[in-house]
């Protein structure tokens, strides 16, 4: 958990996200370490999921980051609440099936790549994965 406070901390000094993004990532991050720490104690085998964002630049990283599905579900329910059917990337807006996003974060055996765009102008390439 230490690894992805440090790169919430370093998003937030590199102005990437605001001061209250960054306290609600982090009060995510320790929440989803407290449930493993209570799945511990209580025996339960539950598998905890992530979504990994990596984005590179030039060939060089730019944002490499592991977000708990815990995060994950808060969001799709704020963006419920917003009527938000998009997501933005690079100042693109990237339609989001919500209903398809949930059936996936409870869908045991969903892994893999969801997401791999290269875009040969900018040479940016962006991939987001269920690890």
């Amino acid at each position: 958990m230490k690894e992805e406070i440090k790169q919430v901390l370093d998003m937030l000094r590199e102005e990437k996200i605001s001061n209250e993004d960054a306290v609600n990532l982090i009060d995510a991050l320790k929440s989803t370490d407290s449930e493993e720490n209570e799945q511990e104690l209580f025996g339960a085998t539950k598998q905890k999921k992530y979504i990994r964002i990596n984005i590179t630049k030039d060939d060089k990283p730019a944002v490499n980051i592991k977000v708990p599905f815990g995060l994950i579900r808060w969001g799709i329910n704020i963006a419920n609440k917003l009527g938000k059917e998009a997501g933005e990337i690079g100042g693109k807006e990237i339609p989001i099936d919500l209903d398809e996003l949930s059936h996936a974060l409870v869908d045991p055996d969903f892994y893999g790549k969801i997401i791999d765009v290269y875009d040969e102008e900018k040479n940016e390439k962006v991939i987001i994965e269920i690890v």
